[in-house]
Parts: structure tokens; C-alpha cells; sequence
């Protein structure tokens, strides 16, 4: 086994870590998640704090006069189901 095996491997652990899709996602990129992905107006949105984790909170009136609420969690960008 070449003495370079290790680093390969190394570096192919660490290219793996650092592209996992989890992100920060400001306020804004959540507003422009919701409004694509529901075709609406945004009533609002804002950002909330609980137990130590911030969500953004959207709220958008669809064409066909719903209002859907969007909740992202705001460290990994990922979408939280809806509270009930």
C-alpha cells in the first residue's frame, strides 16, 4: 500500500464533510424559498428564537387565496414541518 493512501483518504473524508448541503440561511433566502415554492405575496416574515435555535417564519397569500405558512430552520436551511 503507497505511504499516500492515508491522505487520499483523508481528503476524500473531509471533501465529503464539507459539501453536506446544510447551510445558514438568512432571512431573505427564506422568503425567496417560500415565494417560489408557493407562487404567492408575502404577508410576512420574520426571524424567532427558541430554546437557543433561530427559525424564519413566512407567511404567504397563494393566488388562490390561502395563506401558507413556511418555517426554515434557520442554521441548516432546511424546512420544519408546520407547528400545530
Amino acid at each position: 500500500m503507497p505511504k499516500f493512501m492515508p491522505l487520499i483518504a483523508l481528503l476524500l473524508i473531509s471533501s465529503v464533510a464539507w459539501s453536506a448541503p446544510d447551510r445558514r440561511t438568512s432571512l431573505d433566502e427564506a422568503v425567496s424559498e417560500a415565494r417560489d415554492r408557493y407562487n404567492g405575496r408575502v404577508i410576512s416574515a420574520e426571524t424567532r428564537r427558541n430554546n437557543g435555535r433561530e427559525t424564519h417564519n413566512v407567511r404567504i397569500l397563494t393566488r388562490d387565496g390561502k395563506v401558507r405558512r413556511l418555517r426554515i430552520d434557520a442554521e441548516s436551511g432546511r424546512p420544519l414541518p408546520p407547528r400545530r
